[in-house]
This record gives C-alpha cells, structure tokens and sequence, in this order.
C-alpha cells in the first residue's frame, strides 16, 4: 500500500516522458557521430586524392623505363603530417615498385583498376588502421604500356579526432537540451497536474453526507469523464440514501400503528370487567401482532434482497421446475381458502439463470397476493421459448385499474383497506425480478377480468 502511494502520477508521468526521451537522444548521438564522421572522411578523401594525382604527375617514362621525378620538397611534402603517419608507393606495369613503400595494403579483393581509375579504401598497415587511395595511372601515348600504380595512404588519427570533437561539439549542447527539456517536462507536469491537486481539495473539504455533484467548472476535459461518473454515482448514491430514508420513514409509520393498536388493546383488556371484552381485546391484539409480524418478515425479506445485489450469485435453474415446487407448497393454504391452485407449461424448456431462494420468494408473494385480492381460481404457467423464460400468474379475482398497476409497486402502497398485508408484496417482487434481468408487468386477465402478472426472463 506505501509503494502504491509513492507512485505518484506526476512521477510516472515525468519518468515514461524521460525515458521515451533517451532512445531519442542516443539516436541523435549515433546520427551526428555516424554523420560528423561521414563527412569528415570525405574531405580528408578528397586531400587524399589530390595528393594522389599530384604524385602521379610526377610519374614519366624515359627510354621505355617509367621513373619518379620527385623533388625533396615534394617528397617532405608526401610525409610531413603533425598527427597522422602519411606513406606513398609507385608499382609499375611489371609489377616493380619504383618509389616508396613496398608493403602497401593490398587492394579489396575483386577491385581491378582500369587504366584512369582511382579508389579510395581501408587498410591496415603495421598494425594501424589506415586509408589508402590508389590511381592506376595509363601510360598510353610514352613508350611504356600498361598502367602504373599510384599509391597514397595515411593513418585516421586526425580523422578520429576531429569526428569525437564534431560528435562532443553536437552532443552536449544536445545533453543540455535533454536536461533543460528534463526540467520543463517536470515544470509542466507539475503544473498540467494543478486541476487534479484542486479537485482532491475540493473533494477532501466536502462533508461526509454531501452528495451534491462536482462542479465541472475549471476542469480540463480529459477529467470531464471521470467526474462524470463520479457525478453519476453520487446521484445513484443519493437516490439510494433518499429512498432508504423515505423506506425507513415508512416503515417507522406502518409499525407504529400495530404496535399502538397492542398498547390500547392491551390497556383495555387490563381495564376490563367483563371477560367477553378481554377476550375481544386479546382478539385484536393477536391480528395486531399477526400483521406486525408479517410487516416485520417483509421487511426483513426486502432488506435481504437489497443486499443480495452485491453478493448475488446466478446459477442455471429449470425455471419449470421452481415454479412446480412453490405451487405444490402453497396448494394445502389455497385449498384451505376455497382457491383452486393450477399449474402448466408451454412452450419447450424452461431454463433460466438465477437465485433459486429468490426465485420461490417472488412467485411466493405474487400467489400471496393473489390468494388476498384474487378470486377462486390462480394458475401458474411457466412459458419456455429461445427468446427466455416467461412466468404468468393470473387470477380470476377484480384486477387491478389501469392507472394504479405502475403505483402498486411502491412501498406500502395498498389498493383498499380492508385487505390484510404489508404493502410490500409486488415492491419485492420488482426487486426480484430486476435482480435477474427480468421485466415484470401486469395486465388484465383472460375476458378482462382478474389480473395477469407476468415475469420475463433473458435467454439463460
């Protein structure tokens, strides 16, 4: 956790920069060294081969014989050099050397010098590293034939000098660059970093319940994004706080009143002379606690799907078969009511991906709540397809109005009075069902009576 708080982001920003800048700076350094020495063997060159021509003007031929006439100035002149080592030879056409050195390093394999040719190649020469131009002089038009060989070479001391004082005189203004160009990367890093330092500011000085969205004022537009959905999710979070207040709220509503109605009923069967009003006081207090306690496991149920969205776990269920069992559990109660409870299938199968225990939870309160405001009939279909899996619970009871079948699915929202229940049913339900993916509806039942609900699962 410590190493992951040094790594900054100014940090990693100002090191990658600097490293992206030395492979450039050392392929600068090879192209002006490379360069610098390029152009440097072609000037000494092109002076190598002017004294190359100058020695073989010297070069004539009496009598058939092919002589030197080089003064003793002209000769100091071939050698004298105050770094580098000059050296001369003059071959005739018999192969004979006339003049000079005698071992000159040998021509590059395969170069065959034609009559008025001149090259220009490396050598080596007493164990030194040397350059050599060579110039096969003709000797057509004297009284000799063939060509004579003209040979100068000298060592790359001063070569080798002048290119590492061009490459230094290129590099370290170079250099310098670099560390200037070092110093305003981690300039204006810093600085380019500003509005980052003055939104954690910001966000630091803010209370712990202020949910209010990030001013996008002064932001650069890279950050625009991610304050984006840092302002989406502070509006999601606030949705969420407010409608946990509203739920709290409300629950703290539908509680009082049971527990008041216990109180006074409790009071008065004290009070009571006569056993027949303690016995219908006791009456009441036993209907207060059985829908306390229902509104109680509601809630308790709620709060366990509200949670479930982080931990939620969906496995392949044959969705034909969950809905079988929860109709065989409930069938002994609807019985018990003078319901008749059916069950079918259509369609191929019915697999779906979801939580087995939430599954049974949600068609458990829409048969609830058919058994409570339905008639005297609830099938259950299951309807399996490529496109999904399609669960209908339909009643023959007096349905739900058009413009209350969006309303039922808020909290403690009740269509009348007199029907016991929490209000909590179909909340539960819709919860359930956007848990899995799935879209709950409801609708008029077959002939526009009762109510249909039907639940629309994704493709597993």
């Amino acid at each position: 956790m410590n190493r992951e708080k040094r790594q900054s982001l100014r940090r990693q920003l100002i090191i990658r920069m600097l490293a992206m800048m030395l492979p450039l700076f050392i392929l600068l350094w090879a192209i002006a060294y490379f360069s610098s020495q390029y152009f440097i063997n072609a000037a000494f060159d092109r002076s190598l081969m002017r004294r190359t021509f100058a020695l073989a003007d010297r070069v004539e031929v009496l009598h058939g014989r092919v002589q030197v006439d080089l003064p003793v100035a002209a000769r100091e002149l071939l050698v004298f050099d105050q770094e580098d080592l000059l050296f001369h030879s003059i071959t005739g056409p018999d192969g004979r050397v006339i003049e000079g050195e005698r071992d000159m390093p040998r021509l590059p394999a395969r170069k065959l010098l034609k009559p008025g040719q001149l090259i220009v190649y490396d050598g080596v020469k007493d164990g030194a590293k040397v350059r050599v131009a060579a110039f096969a002089l003709s000797l057509k038009g004297t009284s000799a034939s063939g060509a004579a060989l003209v040979q100068v070479g000298e060592t790359l001391t001063r070569r080798s000098v002048l290119a590492g004082r061009a490459t230094l005189a290129i590099v370290i203004p170079m250099l310098l660059m670099t560390l200037t160009a070092a110093v305003a990367i981690a300039f204006g890093v810093g600085r380019g970093l500003e509005p980052v330092s003055r939104l954690r500011d910001r966000l630091s000085a803010r209370q712990a319940f202020d949910l209010s969205p990030v001013p996008l004022e002064g932001t650069p537009a890279e950050l625009r994004p991610f304050l984006d959905e840092i302002n989406s999710l502070l509006q999601r979070l606030s949705e969420a706080v407010e409608a946990q207040s509203r739920f709290v709220a409300d629950a703290a509503h539908q509680l009082r009143t049971p527990i008041a109605g216990i109180r006074t009923q409790a009071e008065a069967a004290l009070a009571s002379a006569r056993h027949e009003d303690a016995q219908h006081a006791l009456a009441r207090i036993a209907r207060s606690t059985q829908t306390m306690g229902d509104l109680v496991q509601k809630l308790l149920v709620l709060a366990r799907v509200d949670a479930a969205e982080n931990t939620l776990r969906l496995i392949r269920l044959d969705g034909a078969e969950v809905m079988r069992a929860v109709a065989r559990e409930w069938a002994p109660q609807a019985l018990a009511k003078g319901v008749e409870i059916g069950f079918e299938t259509k369609g191929g199968e019915a697999w779906l991906r979801g939580d087995a225990q939430l599954l049974r939870e949600m068609l458990a309160n829409l048969i609830d709540n058919a058994l409570r405001y339905g008639g005297a009939r609830i099938t259950l279909t299951v309807c399996g397809s490529e496109q999904g899996v399609t669960w209908l619970v339909a009643d023959n009871g007096p349905g739900i109005p058009e413009q209350q079948r969006t309303a039922v699915f808020a909290p403690f929202y009740r269509l009348s009075a007199g029907v016991g229940g929490a209000g909590l049913g179909l909340t539960i339900v819709q919860r359930i069902a956007h848990l899995h993916g799935a879209a709950v509806s409801l609708e008029a039942g077959e002939g526009g009576t009762g109510l249909l609900a039907s639940v629309k699962f994704p493709p597993a």
